[in-house]
């Protein structure tokens, strides 16, 4: 577990559990505050990825933690083959 990457927590996203009574399918309520979200991306652009149909986007994660679910940056960038490449040493 040495080698596991610092979770990085968007700021202006907040997660809660769902209310008392909510039925099963509930799983919590996500808080967007829009100011501070756009604040910290303009901070952190380098996790934005592009995308062809829908331009920049941000990929997070809903985790289940010690204390509840949480929102982290996935950060996941595939190595860069091309699709030729990757069929060069096929053996057909």
């Amino acid at each position: 577990m040495a080698d596991q990457k610092q979770k990085i927590y968007p700021k202006g996203i907040r997660v809660f559990p769902p209310r008392a009574g909510a039925p099963d399918f509930v799983k919590g309520k996500i808080v967007i505050v829009p100011n501070d979200l756009v604040a910290w991306l303009k901070e952190n652009p380098g996790y934005l990825n592009e995308t062809e149909k829908y331009g920049k986007q941000l990929s997070l994660d809903l985790l289940d933690g010690r204390d509840g679910l949480y929102v982290v940056v996935n950060d996941y960038k595939p190595a860069s083959n091309s699709a030729s490449d990757a069929t060069d040493d096929l053996p057909f």
